[in-house]
């Protein structure tokens, strides 16, 4: 059967079509990965990323880890994120990963905003209280000031002695967290109970040290601005990564 021209001019203008959109297709193929490592690609810092991956590759580590993504996701600062972060905390390649900048960990923002991250200057009390205990200057100090003021403090008495102690650990390298820790709106009685009845009254017109809001609301470590910067710029390149994604698809 012969083909009429306009029949054959109607095919011929469909296989054009179907290769242009073939290529097309396969621009988007090679496209779509790069875009994709472009918009999760988010300046992490090398020693982040191997701790990230030290801890992923040992399973332990790996389990603790997986509540902490779960959770730390909702900008609340949640029981169940704290809970999660002194999981992972517990656990030595856990420990390495949040003692980095976290900028390899997905709820950084929220564990920088809820002071979860042991590096910065402002703490939650309960980390501090486990990473001094897991300090063996800062659990020896911390350990007699307990002993010897832990009654007196909760009926809200200090003496010289106490606050002396209680200097002591502050003096040391992880027991300096102690000075400024806080607690969150959402925390158990544990927390608070350590920063304003134990801490708090032994703090009091301390010279040099600074409490954090009696309220136990959520502070702003002074690293924060990192964190609000490190966002802006995600969100900027997340938008830039839509935008290219609706170019490619419509």
């Amino acid at each position: 059967m012969r083909l009429t021209s306009s029949e054959t001019c109607q095919i011929m203008s469909t296989n054009q079509s179907n290769q242009v959109n073939i290529q097309k297709t396969m621009r988007r193929l090679t496209i779509v990965p790069l875009l994709a490592v472009l918009c999760y690609a988010q300046d992490a810092s090398e020693a982040c990323t191997k701790a990230l991956t030290d801890c992923e590759n040992d399973l332990e580590c790996q389990n603790r880890l997986a509540p902490l993504m779960a959770a730390c996701s909702t900008g609340t600062c949640q029981p169940q994120c704290r809970s999660a972060v002194l999981n992972v905390y517990q656990n030595k390649l856990g420990r390495v990963l949040l003692r980095s900048d976290a900028t390899c960990i997905p709820g950084r923002d929220e564990l920088r905003t809820c002071n979860f991250l042991p590096a910065e200057s402002t703490v939650h009390c309960s980390l501090g209280k486990l990473a001094c205990e897991g300090d063996l200057q800062c659990n020896s100090k911390f350990g007699v000031f307990m002993s010897e003021c832990e009654a007196d403090a909760a009926r809200g008495v200090c003496s010289e002695k106490c606050k002396t102690l209680l200097n002591q650990t502050i003096e040391t390298s992880v027991g300096a967290i102690f000075s400024n820790c806080t607690c969150t709106a959402r925390d158990d009685q544990l927390c608070t109970n350590l920063k304003d009845n134990l801490l708090g009254v032994c703090l009091k017109n301390t010279p040099g040290v600074t409490l954090s809001p009696s309220d136990n609301s959520i502070t702003d470590a002074p690293g924060n601005d990192l964190a609000d910067s490190s966002s802006s710029s995600f969100k900027i390149l997340t938008a830039v990564c839509v935008y290219i994604f609706t170019v490619l698809y419509l």
